[in-house]
């Protein structure tokens, strides 16, 4: 999946950008000119990765690409580990296959984006949090307080995963110990960062990234929902939306919405404070159509099998240029709400089976089946495993999977493909390591005694 540019996405010349004005003395900030405002939307790890590599090898984005494909590598490895502590040998054998065979982290490779970094640090927390509770070892899980750690200040999205694991230790009776190691190594490195955003941006806090988003995706997707005009994440109808809440904010606080991005940098953060505050006016006003968006945006996700990516390298035409509807979900869910039933069938019958050329109709089906083999054999491994191990998988899955919400797609999924490939590999049909030997291995913890 090698890219024109590594820096095509805005998200990848945005960390490009940062780790070229840390490598001019700029700090951490964006701009291509002054002034250079220190930002917290972005955690530090990566553009300082991003910056070592231009160090090294010299400041073109190309030059990081390898060392990606090595992290992909090391993905891999710690994957096999982690399936093996589940496992056994084949389960482990299994799961890297999975994971080195999968074609949705591939995808990104290519690109200047912290997920590069992010999944071998999700991998090896996942790996040293199941290994310290099974084995009740406060050395192990001062290490997953670590990585975890590290993973955060890779991407702000998994703190509340961190989070919820720590608090998950907190409920065992027999895991006080390695709840304070791990909370503890986790509070150490997060410490130096959060002192840094003290000093310099006045506040206590990980990331500006979930106040951003609240205006930027929660709030448009509501307005749209609550307006009922369907609002695809970043078209221009989605765009319209928030170029309202910015001009509702400016009224209320009496600035011209032209300098939203200008002024000094004082300035343009208090603007940004002023329209998350408006934004979430919005989510109170309308709560049902906040939970709708979000939910509606984390399923349509889960169906959309992607033919639009993967159509064009077998056949070298554009999934958009077929005679059908190009979102058969939409256009079902359609009728159902009308209680129309055997017209959303008819549609599916008619969309995906009769009118699509059957090279499209084979990758179409046969990318939903897949998928639901994933998920089936997933939910059986989940049932194989007990205790801590069950659980740890359960919500690190669970709760990547809900936290996009109206902007979900596959890049913000990769998180949980290390998880994913594992439970597949456990539930696998025919797997020769028994359920009950599984079972035991994952009681000896005992986590919930």
């Amino acid at each position: 999946f090698a890219p024109v540019s590594p820096i095509a996405p805005v998200d990848a010349e945005g960390f490009h950008l940062l780790a070229s004005n840390l490598l001019a003395g700029h700090g951490l900030a964006f701009g291509w000119q002054a002034p250079f405002c220190p930002t917290a939307i972005r955690p530090p790890l990566y553009p300082l990765f991003v910056a070592g590599g231009y160090r090294l090898l010299g400041e073109v984005p190309s030059a990081i690409v390898p060392l990606h494909v090595l992290l992909e590598t090391l993905t891999t490895a710690w994957v096999i580990r982690l399936g093996r502590e589940l496992g056994g040998r084949r389960v482990g054998t299994l799961a890297g296959f999975l994971y080195a065979l999968n074609g949705s982290t591939q995808r990104y490779t290519g690109y200047l984006l912290a997920e590069s970094l992010l999944l071998p640090l999700i991998a090896i927390a996942l790996w040293a949090t199941v290994a310290g509770l099974r084995r009740a070892r406060s050395r192990r899980a001062a290490l997953a307080g670590g990585l975890w750690g590290l993973a955060i200040l890779t991407k702000p999205n998994v703190q509340y995963l961190a989070a919820g694991l720590t608090l998950g230790l907190l409920a065992s009776r027999r895991h006080k110990k390695q709840a304070f190691a791990l909370g503890l190594t986790l509070l150490l490195v997060l410490t130096p960062w959060l002192v840094r955003n003290r000093l310099v941006l006045g506040r206590w806090l990980i990331s500006t990234a979930f106040k951003e988003n609240t205006a930027r995706v929660s709030a448009v997707a509501t307005l749209a929902r609550a307006q009922g005009v369907a609002a695809l994440p970043w078209t221009e109808t989605w765009e319209s939306y928030y170029r309202q809440i910015v001009a509702q904010t400016a009224r209320r606080y009496a600035w011209d919405t032209d300098s939203e991005a200008g002024g000094s940098c004082a300035e343009q953060a208090l603007r940004h404070h002023q329209i998350a505050l408006v934004a979430r006016e919005i989510l109170r006003r309308h709560p049902a159509a906040w939970l709708t968006a979000h939910f509606n945006g984390v399923l349509h996700s889960l169906l959309d099998v992607e033919p639009w990516l993967w159509y064009p390298r077998l056949t070298g035409q554009a999934w958009s240029t077929l005679p059908v509807a190009p979102d058969i979900w939409a256009r079902m869910a359609w009728s159902l709400r009308r209680g129309a039933v055997g017209d959303a069938l008819q549609a599916l019958w008619q969309e995906r089976v009769l009118r699509l050329p059957w090279r499209a109709a084979c990758l179409w089906w046969g990318l939903l089946l897949a998928r639901l083999a994933v998920w089936g054999w997933g939910g059986r491994g989940l049932r194989r495993l007990r205790g801590a191990s069950r659980w740890v998988l359960a919500f690190t899955v669970g709760y990547v999977l809900f936290l996009p919400g109206p902007i979900a797609y596959d890049r913000f999924y990769l998180p949980a493909i290390p998880a994913v490939v594992v439970l597949v590999a456990v539930g696998w049909p025919n797997n020769t390591r028994s359920k009950k030997s599984i079972t035991r291995r994952s009681y000896s913890a005992g986590w919930w005694a």
